[in-house]
């Protein structure tokens, strides 16, 4: 940035210096155009001419000198201003992402959040995101959220507009399967619906051995987090809690992949590099969660015919003020394929969605 703001000063610097050389070489070449015609006029008329000429000489350097620096400041003004919007933005596009991954990224956390296109009136915040498989940290679509002086934070949508194929939702870059959430109350078989249905991944995962996998878990109503810590057995990893839909027969919003949720608290491992989840939430956290519903939901970026996602989980987080109140739709499990036997024919399950598998390594150790 600093780098940046001394070009403004280099150019006038240089729009000077070429300014006064091009004034000195106007000057001798009219002097000496003078000289060659004034000896054939007399002296009188030659001392008349060369004041004429100094004259005008004074009157064009003068002008040319205050115009080179009303442009000159003007570039240094705009730019100083220009620069103060851009870093003002910036700061609010990085408070948006943050709210992005804290309230509506599906079991994703990211590696780094930097700008890899900087320019004069708009650049792009750019984060490497990966998803936790048990341990395993699987890279996942890039999040690009693009600003500029006029604008803030515009997420792509490349990121949150999935293809369809076979009864799946796939990333649109990486082509990677999403772990995908299902209504309980939405009609499916209406000519209206355009999504996927919902379906039973976790016992066919189970057969897939040396695995990790992701699972996504609709339940068949919503429950209270202590609720949720009975029912989910402690050989699989709770990664993701998902708050479910305000307005739940609509098929709009059970068409859409843009869930709200927050990611499990995390503890840092021995290592202290890397972080471990712990598939537990507190009530700071739920908080840290709804201020972000908040932020998005007043940018209100994405809209599905009439169907808000943000602004419907807003109403969910205003119903349930705390995380002792709060009901949860859903969750995204983790763990070894081995473990999801006969998951599906807990009482409780209402779809299973598989997203992200891994084949085990011996060098890494999954969480459960």
């Amino acid at each position: 940035m600093r780098t940046l703001l001394i070009f403004p000063y280099f150019v006038l610097a240089l729009t000077l210096f070429f300014g006064l050389i091009r004034l000195f070489i106007f000057a001798i070449n009219k002097t000496r155009h003078k000289l060659q015609t004034t000896e054939s006029i007399s002296n009188l008329n030659k001392d008349f001419h060369n004041f004429a000429l100094k004259t005008k000489i004074k009157r064009w350097g003068l002008t040319t000198w205050i115009a080179l620096t009303v442009f000159s400041a003007f570039i240094v003004i705009g730019w100083r201003v220009n620069s103060a919007i851009m870093e003002k933005n910036f700061f609010k596009t990085f408070d948006y992402s943050t709210a992005i991954f804290t309230a509506s990224a599906p079991n994703v956390a990211y590696n780094n959040q930097i700008i890899d296109d900087y320019g004069v009136f708009s650049s792009n915040l750019h984060s490497d995101t990966y998803k936790d498989i048990d341990g395993y940290h699987v890279p996942w679509e890039s999040y690009n959220f693009s600003f500029n002086v006029s604008n803030v934070g515009g997420l792509s949508l490349n990121t949150l507009s999935p293809s369809v194929n076979s009864n799946a939702y796939f990333t649109q870059t990486t082509n990677q399967k999403i772990a995908s959430f299902f209504s309980t109350n939405a009609n499916y078989k209406s000519k209206d619906y355009n999504g996927i249905l919902p379906t039973h991944d976790a016992d066919k995962i189970s057969q897939l051995s040396n695995h990790v996998a992701e699972v996504a878990v609709t339940f068949d109503k919503a429950y209270s987090y202590n609720e949720i810590q009975k029912m989910i057995p402690e050989n699989i990893l709770i990664n993701w809690y998902w708050i479910g839909y305000n307005d739940s027969k609509s098929l709009d919003a059970a068409g859409q992949t843009n869930w709200f949720g927050l990611m499990s608290n995390s503890n840092y491992a021995e290592n202290g590099n890397n972080s471990q989840l712990t598939g537990k939430l507190d009530n700071t956290t739920y908080q840290d969660f709804k201020k972000s519903v908040a932020a998005i939901a007043k940018k209100n970026q994405i809209t599905i015919n009439d169907f808000s996602p943000s602004k419907d989980a807003l109403k969910q987080v205003k119903k349930y003020p705390t995380l002792k109140s709060a009901k949860f739709s859903g969750v995204i499990l983790t763990g070894q394929t081995k473990n999801f036997v006969n998951f599906d024919k807990n009482s409780w399950v209402y779809a299973s969605n598989v997203g992200l598998t891994v084949e085990l390594r011996p060098d890494i150790k999954p969480l459960k």
